[in-house]
């Protein structure tokens, strides 16, 4: 007789990974757990309280919030990590160094939902009772509506107290726009795919190392957006975890004027689109999601 248990939602992972093709791509995605194996004196395989804060434990300490990448790419040294690689058809280049703990490390060439998994999952069985003989995992993103629109994104906040202050993390998000309170589907798709190109990299101008050359490549002081004309974007800034450094391909960039919590960009994606899209005195509210199910709203009139 084959038993099993099986938690679904058990925690939602926010983390980025490293495509070859795309370079970091920001993630989201529900996490579900069955276990497998035989029922104890009580009758019990595992109890569901102490199944869900195990497996949660050990998943976002190894994962949440960490970038993602197969463990040849990444040197360790004293504790810190340093990345340098390409991806793409055009060889970008990437080069990362933060605090080791913000790197998750897999043992495959390829980081995948089937590598990660089998990661994860070996990592949760060292930490199971007798009764579990084997443990399953399922990473799933979030289902959303036919005409909803969503996007990647990576980015890191300098002055968080939490693990957001890692500079290579992030999320798979959908942005609600309304026009007097109707959904506009369209402006959604412009924002996604046309501004983000599905997968974008939010930083802070202040954190911001090659300025003066990206104000001469852009010709413009201080830009705001993307960067068509930049070939390198570098960013450092020291948090309470330590010292984040990076050297991006301009095109994957998007320059921000303030720091790029989710209430920031709310404000900024409501401000575009209220001065470039919007009629006189037509009220815009924008949600601007950062992951699964949790955000911020801005509305102008």
């Amino acid at each position: 007789m084959k038993i099993t248990l099986f938690y679904d939602h058990v925690t939602v992972l926010d983390y980025a990974y490293f495509s070859e093709h795309l370079g970091p791509v920001g993630h989201s995605q529900v996490v579900d757990v069955e276990f497998i194996g035989k029922t104890d004196h009580e009758g019990m395989l595992y109890d569901f309280s102490l199944a869900k804060k195990k497996v949660k434990e050990i998943i976002d300490k190894e994962c949440d919030h960490r970038f993602v990448v197969p463990k040849a790419m990444t040197t360790i040294k004293d504790d810190q990590a340093h990345i340098k690689t390409s991806f793409g058809f055009g060889d970008e280049s990437i080069e990362y160094w933060c605090p080791s703990e913000g790197i998750c490390e897999i043992p495959f060439a390829h980081v995948s939902d089937a590598t990660l998994v089998a990661h994860l999952e070996q990592l949760v069985m060292e930490h199971m009772p007798e009764t579990v003989s084997a443990v399953k995992l399922r990473l799933r993103s979030e289902v959303l509506e036919s005409e909803a629109s969503f996007f990647h994104y990576t980015h890191g906040l300098k002055d968080h107290y939490g693990n957001c202050q890692r500079l290579i993390h992030g999320h798979r998000s959908t942005v609600n726009v309304y026009r007097n309170s109707i959904r506009d589907y369209e402006l959604e798709e412009m924002l996604a795919s046309d501004l983000f190109s599905s997968n974008i990299h939010f930083v802070m101008w202040d954190n911001i190392v090659n300025k003066e050359d990206i104000i001469k490549s852009e010709d413009m002081e201080a830009p705001v957006g993307r960067l068509p004309n930049t070939p390198i974007v570098e960013i450092k800034y020291t948090s309470q975890q330590g010292e984040f450094r990076a050297k991006l391909p301009g095109k994957i960039c998007y320059i921000t004027p303030k720091e790029t919590t989710v209430e920031n960009l709310s404000i900024h994606f409501c401000s575009l689109i209220k001065n470039e899209f919007a009629l006189e005195n037509e009220q815009i509210t924008v949600n601007a999601f950062e992951g699964i199910g949790k955000g911020s709203t801005t509305t102008l009139v």
